[in-house]
């Protein structure tokens, strides 16, 4: 039987403080896992929630109210010598972080603090992965032919709970709702269509979908782009309950669903810019005013459907993947661009752990 061969990973821990001061090292090593300290609460966050983001073969955990960053190599097999080229997902539970791709690549588990290892289980033959309706669960898409897709754990193993795709449709790529469940695009060769998924059931979703949260969804009017007035509807997709948006209607075209804050105040919507739609704008709606603000980074046109977007838990901060793989910090109340002073890998998808780890 062939063995593959792992490069070991390394955990690298640095703790960063405000502004562009660089770390200041204190070098303190325990297995493979080495810290610094600098200073605590980047952009003033005493909260626990932190920020993870994937690129550059390295999973990154920012702690923001210690200061903390944690770098963590992802092996590479050498029995694969191409690696990925099809999309990345990143899942955050209360005690890891799991790394997948849409193909035979295989992905990883990254415990806190401690190297990463391959992914086992129902997760251990490649796949998009969707955080699922609890802390520590994912939904699992092996192909973009699979009939249904597993609710799993962290670990790889089985819930017991799945959900069967529409059945009759082609190419399928799924992403999360912003609820703890699945849209799963369908194409063809003509044309394409949205469906929200849960178990036992799914609803074909009608309209131009602009972005997906908790609470609220946000929906551009079916005429939007057929030489009638747009308007912008908030939906409730729990119960159906809707109502337009004051004020005028900005005429946005979404590269791909975007994300509304938890609290239900803004949506920030990637939307298609350019005569050539080769270029992705970044907007922050308002969805009590209506007023639409333009916001100053560049998205990336092939990634920006690839979790390139992450809300902080109090709605405070819009963090974003830009074109060239940096991570900005975006001041919802202002819409002011901010680094974190730091030097992170190109990252390519984020995410955000918010509940209690102990």
């Amino acid at each position: 039987m062939a063995v593959l061969a792992v490069v070991a990973a390394t955990a690298v821990t640095l703790i960063i403080g405000h502004g562009n001061n660089p770390p200041r090292a204190r070098p303190a090593s325990t297995g493979a896992v080495s810290t610094g300290e600098a200073g605590p609460r980047l952009l003033g966050v005493r909260a626990s929630w932190e920020l993870f983001g994937y690129g550059d073969g390295r999973v990154v955990r920012v702690q923001f109210a210690s200061g903390r960053i944690t770098q963590t190599a992802v092996p590479v097999h050498a029995a694969v010598p191409v690696q990925s080229t099809g999309p990345d997902s990143l899942v955050v539970g209360p005690h890891e972080a799991i790394i997948s791709h849409l193909d035979f690549v295989p992905g990883y588990l990254v415990p806190d603090g401690r190297p990463a290892r391959p992914l086992s289980g129902a997760l251990g033959n490649g796949g998009i992965v969707i955080p699922g309706p609890q802390p520590g669960t994912a939904w699992v898409q092996a192909t973009c032919q699979s009939t249904s897709m597993p609710l799993v754990r962290m670990d790889g193993t089985e819930t017991g709970a799945s959900v069967r795709l529409p059945p009759g449709r082609g190419y399928s790529q799924a992403t999360p709702d912003g609820r703890g469940g699945v849209l799963v695009w369908d194409y063809t060769e003509t044309a394409g269509t949205l469906d929200d998924v849960r178990p036992g059931d799914f609803q074909q979703i009608a309209g131009n979908l602009a972005a997906v949260g908790p609470t609220r969804w946000l929906m551009l009017d079916v005429d939007c782009h057929a030489g009638h007035r747009c308007s912008n509807v908030v939906v409730d997709p729990a119960t159906g309950a809707q109502h337009t948006l004051p004020g005028s209607s900005a005429e946005l075209q979404p590269a791909t669903p975007g994300v509304i804050a938890p609290d239900g105040s803004a949506a920030a919507i990637p939307a298609i810019a350019g005569a050539s739609g080769d270029r992705v704008s970044l907007h922050l709606l308002n969805l009590v005013s209506g007023s639409d603000q333009q916001i100053p980074v560049s998205l990336d046109a092939e990634s920006a459907a690839d979790q390139a977007l992450a809300w902080s838990p109090d709605s405070r901060w819009l963090f974003v993947v830009t074109a060239q793989g940096k991570l900005a910090a975006v001041d919802a109340r202002t819409g002011h661009v901010e680094g974190l002073g730091v030097s992170l890998p190109r990252l390519s998808v984020i995410a955000v752990r918010s509940y209690t780890h102990g």
